[in-house]
This record gives structure tokens, sequence and C-alpha cells, in this order.
């Protein structure tokens, strides 16, 4: 279970992706003790400053109780499918030796999202427990969850955290209505208010 886990690292493509695609998650995982480590492997300077965008993200994570984030400077749109990068995700394993790795799923059609997806499978392998987040661009008949977190009483505060994102405010899914309706869909899925949902890369029970 992903709340037994000591130290969990959630992996991201660009700031925000994280926040959308396991918020409820981490904010409930902080609050029952577990240890929470977000990176993410651009720092998002397509569109916006990319200053800016750290900012948001810290700010976003601090909402959830996540205070130990990290930023790689992987180029925004380009994230290279490579050695450099996976030895990059290879060091934060050696580091904080996470027993449970958040991360985007290969069945996305954002590039960057994918390779990260990729790239995690690679660096990761000696983790035991790798779930993929759902994230707004996974293909719909691509992505199949089969495990899912009750995030009930964490979506407000899930919310809350997209909500510093005002950089990306023009963007669809950040809507407070676009969050509270996915989360509810899922749920629906699985017979609780609200959830957020992941497939299972990997999840060996130690």
């Amino acid at each position: 279970m992903v709340f037994t886990s000591k130290i969990i690292l959630a992996v991201g493509a660009h700031p925000d992706d994280i926040e959308l695609g396991c918020g409820g998650t981490l904010y409930k995982s902080v609050n029952l003790g577990s240890r929470v480590i977000a990176l993410y492997m651009s720092k998002g300077g397509k569109t916006s400053d990319t200053n800016v965008r750290m900012k948001e993200s810290t700010e976003a994570l601090k909402i959830l109780g996540v205070k130990e984030v990290y930023f790689e400077n992987f180029p925004d749109t380009e994230i290279p499918h490579s050695f450099e990068a996976i030895n990059c995700l290879e060091q934060y394993a050696s580091k904080f030796k996470p027993d449970m790795v958040l991360t985007h799923s290969v069945n996305d059609m954002h590039q960057d999202h994918r390779t990260v997806g990729w790239l995690a499978m690679a660096a990761f392998r000696n983790v035991p427990k790798i779930l993929a987040f759902e994230a707004p661009r996974v293909r719909p008949a691509a992505f199949l969850p089969t495990y899912f977190v009750n995030i009930t009483g964490c979506v407000n505060k899930k919310a809350q955290a997209l909500h510093c994102h005002v950089s990306q405010k023009g963007k669809r899914y950040l809507a407070y209505d676009s969050t509270v309706n996915l989360a509810s869909f899922r749920g629906s899925q699985v017979g609780v208010e609200v959830a957020e949902a992941f497939e299972i890369v990997k999840y060996v029970e130690m």
C-alpha cells in the first residue's frame, strides 16, 4: 500500500505535473507519516519564466505538506531518453532510497511525460513499487488504472495547491471543477467519494 511506504519519491516532467497527478495522495501520505520527495525533470521554461514555475510548484507542494522539492534542468518539451537522464534519476534513488515511486504513465500524449515514464522504469528498477499517475493528457483508451487511492477529505487541499499555478491559469485542467470531477469519477468507479487513479508499473510486497 502507498501509505505503508516510508519514503515516496514523486517524479514529474514539469512544475504542476506532480500536483495534478497525485496531489491528494501525497497530502494524505504526508499526514500519515510518509517522507515525500518531489522531483521535476524540467523547470517548465517553454511558455513561462522558470523561476515563476518553480516558485509556484514549491508553494503548491508546501500546501500539500511536501517540503523536499528538487528541479533538474532538462529542456522543457525535449526531455531526452538518454543515459544522462537515467543516471540523474538513479542518483535520486541512491540518495533517498525510496520504497515507492509515483511518476508519469508511458500512455501519455505529451512526449515529456512518456519519456519520464520510460526513464523511471530503467532508473528505478530496484525500487519495489512504481505507480503511474493520471495526468491530463493520458490516452483515454490506453490509461487503464488498477490502483486507486481514496482522497476523500483531501481534494479541496489538492485544488488549493493547484491554485498556486497562476502562470498556467488558462489551462482548463487546472480548474477546480476539473479536479473535483475527475476525482469524483474515479471514486465512483471504486465505491468511494473521490479518488486518484494509478497504473501499476511494478508492485512488490516486501
